[in-house]
């Protein structure tokens, strides 16, 4: 019976409902905030992105708002991730357990190019003056767990792009579920993510003064109208479990989660991702993933430590991701909670 609870993990991630995104590989490039596909926290893109039934950890925020609904102590996470081009990707969490059941999350993601220098037809090489780009997405999330097994989870955040003076800004809905199955440990969760209207851009940059042409008309203030975007819907289903705990015996000192997900975005084709953490008596972490089916992203490696320090405990963590032809995006991870 040791197949049983791979049947299990198939069958759950085959009977996923994703009629709605078929053909979705038709829309690349037909949405915008493209900053929300970007991964957050060292620990799970250490493990490759494959979170989503993982609970206990406040960056769940970005990935199934459920899985905050077994921390039971005041906790806080911050990560920054090193991305592309100089380019800075951020995430501040914080869970505020408010009774046994109910729990409060707050999470800020936010990105920024830097200060990138202007040029024109007449000054290719730079006019000396500088724009920069920034998005950012703040979210309020509520869980309630049902049962010690069962958690649901609502996220309402708001999302703006600006660049230069140029901005758009909306809100948008995360919901997930998470259920721990009495079966060897093994967990499963499902979440949507970025539910929305479209948006639009609009600001000074794109104000323009029309002249009609006519003599003793005078000039027009216009705005140039932008193409509305939507947001990037992502679906994501996971099952994990402890490998010893599952195939053998669950070990005091040594746990080996294990985590597959099953992720569709409505702009891209279908993704697979497998990640590992092994831990060695709660205290340390080496951790790798690989996602399938990516054009840019592959493996995943990573690592952590957690000590407990008087009534507290820290965390560190680290994961280096491969990009591709863009080299490599480092990420390194603060945790702070209270026991």
């Amino acid at each position: 019976m040791r197949t049983l609870p791979v049947t299990i993990l198939i069958t759950i991630l085959t009977i996923i409902p994703v009629s709605s995104f078929s053909q979705s590989f038709n829309n690349a490039g037909a949405t915008g905030a493209q900053f929300l596909k970007i991964g957050v926290g060292a620990r799970a893109m250490g493990m490759g992105g494959a979170y989503g039934s993982v609970s206990g950890d406040v960056s769940s925020l970005a990935w199934n708002p459920a899985g905050i609904g077994t921390i039971y102590n005041l906790e806080l996470s911050a990560e920054h991730n090193a991305w592309v081009a100089g380019i800075d990707h951020n995430f501040i969490g914080l869970v505020v357990p408010v009774t046994e059941q109910f729990n409060l999350g707050f999470h800020t993601v936010y990105l920024t190019s830097g200060d990138i220098e202007i040029t024109t037809i007449d000054n290719p090489e730079g006019t000396g003056q500088y724009y920069d780009a920034l998005d950012v997405a703040v979210g309020v999330t509520s869980s309630v767990r049902l049962t010690s097994q069962l958690t649901f989870a609502t996220t309402v955040k708001y999302i703006e792009e600006r660049i230069f003076e140029v901005t758009s800004s909306g809100l948008a809905i995360d919901a997930g579920a998470w259920y721990a199955t009495e079966f060897r440990g093994l967990t499963i969760g499902f979440a949507v993510s970025n539910l929305g209207f479209d948006q639009t851009f609009s600001g000074r940059q794109l104000e323009v003064n029309y002249d009609p042409g006519t003599p003793g008309e005078p000039p027009v203030n216009a705005e140039l109208a932008a193409e509305p975007f939507k947001l990037p819907i992502l679906f994501r289903a996971s099952g994990s479990f402890d490998f010893f705990e599952m195939f053998m015996e669950p070990l005091d000192d040594h746990k080996l989660l294990t985590v597959v997900d099953f992720i569709q975005h409505s702009d891209s084709e279908e993704r697979a991702i497998l990640g590992a953490e092994y831990t060695w008596q709660d205290l340390l972490s080496i951790r790798s993933g690989y996602e399938f089916n990516a054009d840019e992203l592959a493996w995943s490696v990573g690592g952590g430590v957690r000590v407990d320090v008087s009534e507290f405990m820290i965390g560190f963590d680290y994961a280096a991701s491969s990009l591709g032809r863009f080299g490599l995006g480092h990420r390194i991870g603060l945790v702070l909670a209270t026991r």
